[in-house]
Order: C-alpha cells, then sequence, then structure tokens
C-alpha cells in the first residue's frame, strides 16, 4: 500500500530531478531520460500491476511538467512497460549488453515517436533535428541504463543478503 501513496511523490521527483540535471549537464540541448530507463527497469523487474502503475504514474508527470500533448507520455511509457514486461519472459535480463540493446531501441522508438507527434500535431519540423540529438540522447539512455541496473543488482543483493 505504501508503494501506491509514494509513488506519485516519487513520480514528480524524478521527472523535476532528470530535467534540472539535464539543463545543469546539457545546458539543454539534450534530456536526460531517466524516467525511461525507470520504466524499463520495472518492466524487467516489477509484476504487472506494480509496474503498470509506476509506468503510468511516471507518465501521467512527465505528461504534466513538460507540457506536452496531454496523455503522450503516459501511452508511450505504459506501452514500453509491457513490451519490457514481454520481453523480459525472452531474453536473459541478468546480461548487461542486451538491456543496452533493449534500451537503445525504446530510447529511439521514443524519440521518433515524439518527432512524429510534434510533425503532425504542432506542424513543428524536427526531422532536420534528428541525427545530431537523437543519437546522442539515445546512446546516454543505453548507457545510463546498463548502469541503472548495474546499480538496481547490487542494491537487491545488499537488501536480500543484508
Amino acid at each position: 500500500m505504501m508503494y501506491y501513496v509514494l509513488l506519485p511523490f516519487m513520480a514528480v521527483v524524478l521527472v523535476v530531478l532528470q530535467s534540472k540535471l539535464a539543463e545543469i549537464l546539457f545546458s539543454g540541448l539534450l534530456t536526460l531520460e531517466m524516467s525511461l530507463i525507470v520504466v524499463i527497469y520495472a518492466g524487467f523487474r516489477l509484476d504487472l500491476w506494480k509496474g503498470a502503475a509506476l509506468s503510468l504514474v511516471v507518465g501521467l508527470a512527465m505528461d504534466c511538467l513538460s507540457g506536452t500533448v496531454l496523455g503522450l507520455f503516459s501511452l508511450l511509457y505504459v506501452c514500453i512497460f509491457l513490451f519490457a514486461w514481454f520481453v523480459s519472459s525472452q531474453i536473459d535480463s541478468e546480461r548487461l549488453y542486451l538491456i543496452a540493446g533493449f534500451s537503445l531501441i525504446c530510447a529511439m522508438v521514443e524519440s521518433l515517436a515524439l518527432v512524429l507527434i510534434y510533425q503532425f500535431v504542432f506542424e513543428f519540423d524536427m526531422v532536420g533535428k534528428i541525427l545530431p540529438v537523437l543519437v546522442p540522447q539515445t546512446l546516454l539512455v543505453s548507457v545510463l541504463s546498463v548502469c541503472f541496473f548495474y546499480a538496481m543488482r547490487r542494491v537487491e543483493r545488499v537488501l536480500k543478503y543484508g
């Protein structure tokens, strides 16, 4: 029960933290998609209902705080969670290179979906900015996801074995 009570607060903290870190580290040129990494981690490690709740709440926090089309991140994150949840039963989630590849694919799909939505809804042409922004951002998500999965695996071991 405490998980569901703390989830909205932690989601808002995560989204604010990722946006402030991106501003500090990259001067607003790149976004730091820690929320996407958390959703992918939830797909690999949490059960269906807890992970779906996490991805929905994190997506809602992203929607409310980023100023995009309402419901866009919620839909993307729930779909990415369900895809990760399904893939987690098919691959060995202990292999970090598979996690890196999967995170790379998810980051590319999310970025391309955002570009297409901005193109069709707002008629804002971002196609020329895809290569210089999309490639470093997806590579950053891939590397950070490996670091996050490794750190969380260590935390799980410490909590399990005391």
